[in-house]
């Protein structure tokens, strides 16, 4: 036999008890004569049917609402049932799928859960996310897009030749500029750019470092083979990162604005060993990037051969200036026969001379760098500059961008 309901009005006398002893239960219990369960039993029925005594009136329970107020012979009696819980806010990104619910005897929901799911991505959203994600992001070798016009008939050279970054100059000693490993930096940078913006938009181009890019090849700060002392700013290894820094940021540039470049360093007296590394480190640098490859040849000529045009390059220390022409006939055979115009270009002596040798042209160029005790107190006199030449594949050389330094 089942057991019967409690009524009513047993438990609006818990209730009435209940408050009455301000909230005791373990009073309340006892004043009515029952145990402390059986009145917890007895709130748990009235919050189930919403019953409020008269003296719980302005007490609506935790997470019900007043239905009805309604006064009778015993007295005023509140209904209340389960409110509604807080408004749901679905999760950005998603969107509703189903809703399931779990609901009483009485057809009263006990428990609603909502399913959600992943919706499709706002592309502008998405956006702004990946662009705040990389607002402070600063890339080591940033990805250099090739230019959209660019002329495919054209070749540019750009000479980087005699840097000797590490070098310095006193001026009150030399007569002329200070110069240190700052002042290199500075000045070599916007040199370089200033010349590739006055360059024209050729679509091939060549790095022609021709040596002593370095001023010292060691810690000693002396030459390798003859051993003369040098003026240096600093420590060798810093050198050595500062020219590496230089050369990246200079493809860098030449990179944006030709679509496709070669970088060549010759070694120098200098710099006959650091040539190696910065090969290499240029190399690695730019080693996915097929617009960019890196002459690692160590021989200290370079030759190309761009239609009409045979260009060449070296130091300049051993082979000297009249003897060039014909080691270019010997080393070049066919490239000597298939071309019109044939140049060779030099660093190391720091000045500028252009000579037709033979049919060739044979230039040397000036050093960008300002002169060292040594070379003031001989008396050396030259200006300071830095060059590109540019050939047609059909007509030859087409002229040349010079940027004076003072």
């Amino acid at each position: 036999m089942a057991t019967p309901p409690v009524p009513d009005d047993v438990i609006l006398r818990s209730l009435e008890a209940l408050a009455a002893c301000g909230g005791n239960q373990c009073r309340a219990a006892e004043m009515i004569g029952i145990s402390r369960a059986g009145l917890q039993g007895h709130l748990k029925m009235a919050a189930r049917r919403g019953l409020v005594a008269p003296a719980n009136a302005a007490q609506v329970m935790p997470g019900f609402e007043v239905t009805r107020v309604q006064t009778g012979p015993r007295g005023t009696t509140i209904e209340q049932k389960p409110g509604p819980g807080e408004v749901f806010t679905v999760p950005e990104g998603h969107k509703i799928k189903g809703v399931s619910a779990f609901i009483d005897p009485d057809g009263r929901v006990r428990g609603q859960w909502v399913k959600t799911r992943e919706g499709e991505p706002d592309p502008e959203r998405t956006a702004e996310i990946i662009k705040a994600a990389f607002e402070n992001f600063e890339p080591k070798a940033p990805i250099v897009l090739p230019p959209r016009d660019s002329d495919t008939e054209r070749l540019t050279a750009y000479i980087f030749c005699d840097w000797h970054v590490g070098l310095f100059a006193w001026g009150r000693e030399t007569g002329g500029a200070d110069w240190d490993l700052t002042i290199a930096r500075e000045t070599l940078s916007a040199a370089v750019r200033e010349i590739v913006e006055t360059s024209p938009p050729s679509a091939q181009a060549v790095i022609l470092g021709l040596g002593d890019l370095l001023h010292a090849d060691n810690g000693r700060n002396m030459t390798e083979r003859s051993g003369n002392v040098l003026d240096v700013d600093t420590r060798y290894s810093k050198c050595l990162e500062t020219v590496c820094d230089l050369m990246a940021e200079s493809s860098e540039l030449i990179a944006a604005k030709h679509k496709h470049v070669e970088a060549v360093f010759k070694p120098g007296n200098h710099d006959e060993n650091s040539t190696v590394g910065i090969r290499q480190a240029l190399r690695m640098y730019w080693r996915d990037n097929e617009r960019v490859s890196v002459d690692t040849s160590p021989d200290a000529f370079y030759w190309r051969r761009f239609g009409v045009n045979l260009i060449g390059g070296t130091h300049g220390d051993k082979a000297k200036p009249p003897d060039l022409p014909m080691i270019m006939a010997n080393r070049r055979k066919e490239d000597w026969s298939a071309t019109a115009t044939r140049h060779i270009h030099t660093g190391h002596i720091h000045h500028d001379t252009e000579r037709e040798i033979g049919g060739v042209h044979v230039y040397s160029h000036r050093a960008p760098v300002a002169q060292d005790a040594y070379h003031a107190w001989h008396g050396y006199l030259s200006g300071r500059s830095m060059k590109s030449y540019t050939y047609h594949v059909e007509k030859g050389a087409r002229g040349h961008s010079e940027v004076e330094i003072s």
